[in-house]
């Protein structure tokens, strides 16, 4: 292969595999605090989940105040938030319901048959379509269970500590989605 046409060709597959317009350069964790409720929430940690060489969104821990230990967070009854923002278009509505649910078979394991019902309520709160720069936060309290908002917007929640451990399970359990986020999103 002659040189111009190898270049040519490195180009054309450099382009097609990471395209400048379909990532946002965030990675700075979003809000150092959320408050929920009456409860003020310190951001405990913050990672990107990359997939494929893709930055697909960045995810931050809050809690009340900050640690590196996910068994004891994941069973915690106190107030914490996930705050997912997306940074590819490559999220759609459909990726993220899949990697969810697939998330919570993994977390939750032997609870999944018990949390089906809440699952299933979890997920009609990704009813709209998910585009670049959505921002998620799915906030706990024990009075409230999990609520989840959509760019500042309740979409609706789930009630439960045990839903909750599932859920934050996704990223903080055993088998978390991702190795690194889990380290990343506990401040390690």
């Amino acid at each position: 292969m002659k040189p111009s046409i190898f270049f040519l060709a490195s180009s054309l597959l450099l382009g097609l595999l990471i395209q400048p317009q379909s990532v946002v350069a965030n990675s700075n964790g979003g809000p150092t605090s959320l408050k929920i409720g009456e409860t003020q929430l310190v951001r405990n940690g913050f990672g990107k989940r990359n997939k494929m060489m893709l930055s697909l969104y960045e995810c931050s821990l809050y809690l009340p105040q900050k640690s590196n230990d996910a068994a004891a967070i994941l069973a915690a009854d106190e107030s914490m938030a996930v705050r997912i923002d997306i940074t590819s278009k490559f999220v759609s509505q459909a990726k993220m319901l899949a990697a969810l649910k697939a998330g919570f078979k993994s977390s939750a394991e032997r609870d999944v048959p018990t949390l089906d019902a809440d699952i299933e309520r979890f997920s009609s709160c990704f009813s709209d379509p998910i585009k670049l720069g959505d921002v998620f936060i799915l906030a706990y309290t024990p009075k409230s269970g999990v609520v989840v908002l959509k760019n500042n917007q309740k979409k609706g929640s789930v009630p439960g500590l045990k839903f909750k451990k599932a859920l934050m399970g996704i990223w903080l359990g055993k088998k978390p989605i991702d190795a690194s986020l889990k380290t990343a999103m506990l401040g390690k």
